[in-house]
């Protein structure tokens, strides 16, 4: 008898397709044909409520200089270009994007299309458009930028896929769902104290019913950085973008790295009942002042990394500066437009973002004037 013929009868054929079935999706999509300016203009990160926006489970904008003016390249002389995948949300999962798309597969080109139109974005690095090189959006002839607006990208837009099957497609359109997340690899390859402790808090049960998310995020560890995530920006929020070398980096990677490798150095008893008592204390609160907590709405099954990070830190920061703080309403945190317009998943790792999201909550916990301009990136922060 053959290995197969082996497999064949050990198998129960209806619970094969049981399972096979309890774990289709059902893809309904659209393919659709949009304009390079069209894109852009859906995508315009400075709208409060962009059409087309990327998710906070998506990766950092991490193409070089030269990857992003091949692509414009590829697009100047009309090399195929792969489909855009975007997903319809749906009223049901979130109220406040109903009806824009988020991108699944594609970031980097939107994003790339959108800094180049927009005279953000400098060639360098051509192969067949040598006469480019160092070049900007609008020094390309006027009837050449016409038409580089007018031609067109294909996108597939999916409708009725759930968050879980959204990170489910973009993790195997991207890494045939077998890259580690950064959070796994830091937990594989690091075996300290400072590990285990944050290891121990994402198993705090009052934790897990206040950040509901899908079982592929919880196997991913995706708790465990939000607890990381939290101590990281509260202490040290202000630093985002440099690395602790003096380089500029505006990854959340780098600056989760560089706080992990120092808690390893100084990470002590006193520490550790130090974060602990920062952590509880930040959950009472939340759970006590706001009516659907870290959730954006009381029927939400999941809590996004900026909503967190925003609320939780916002709110320990509060009670640092007024241990007896006690907001009036709570209300911004779940309707203020602006607040929402702030954590969004665009430009999540801009260091005046971050800056402006996390004060916008403490101020407005301790009754301050909360500012509402962008902060531009100096050198001097």
């Amino acid at each position: 008898m053959t290995y197969q013929n082996e497999l064949f009868n050990k198998l129960n054929f209806a619970e094969v397709e049981k399972e096979i079935k309890s774990n289709q999706k059902q893809f309904d999509f659209d393919i659709r044909e949009y304009p390079i300016e069209i894109i852009a203009m859906k995508f315009n990160p400075s709208q409060q409520d962009p059409e087309i926006f990327i998710p906070d489970y998506q990766r950092e904008f991490v193409w070089s200089e030269k990857q992003k003016s091949l692509f414009i390249e590829s697009l100047l002389i009309g090399l195929p270009i792969p489909y855009l995948f975007v997903a319809d949300i749906d009223e049901s999962e979130d109220p406040y994007t109903e009806g824009n798309v988020e991108v699944i597969d594609g970031a980097q080109r939107v994003q790339t299309i959108y800094a180049y139109l927009n005279n953000q974005l400098t060639l360098t690095g051509m192969e067949r458009l040598k006469i480019l090189e160092d070049s900007k959006f609008s020094d390309l002839p006027p009837v050449r930028q016409r038409r580089f607006n007018r031609s067109t990208i294909r996108m597939i837009e999916l409708k009725n896929v759930d968050e879980d099957a959204r990170r489910l497609m973009f993790d195997r359109l991207n890494s045939g769902g077998t890259k580690l997340t950064d959070m796994e690899k830091w937990i594989g390859t690091k075996d300290s104290d400072f590990i285990t402790f944050i290891r121990e808090l994402a198993l705090n049960e009052q934790f897990i019913n206040m950040t509901p998310m899908p079982v592929s995020k919880e196997r991913r560890r995706e708790r465990t950085e939000y607890v990381l995530r939290f101590f990281a920006y509260r202490d040290r929020y202000l630093n985002f973008g440099k690395r602790s070398d003096g380089t500029r980096d505006n990854s959340v990677l780098g600056f989760l790295d560089d706080y992990i490798n120092d808690m390893d150095q100084d990470f002590n008893e006193d520490k550790k009942n130090e974060l602990q008592t920062q952590f509880t204390e930040t959950l009472n609160f939340v759970e006590n002042h706001f009516s659907n907590g870290f959730r954006k709405s009381a029927t939400s099954k999941a809590v996004s990394r900026i909503r967190f990070e925003a609320m939780s830190v916002g709110s320990s920061l509060a009670m640092a500066e007024n241990s007896e703080v006690l907001p009036t309403d709570t209300y911004w945190a779940y309707e203020d437009p602006d607040f929402l317009a702030m954590i969004r998943s665009d430009a999540s790792n801009s260091r005046p973002k971050i800056k402006k999201r996390i004060e916008f909550v403490k101020n407005k916990l301790l009754g301050c004037e909360v500012n509402l301009e962008d902060e531009a990136l100096t050198d001097a922060n």
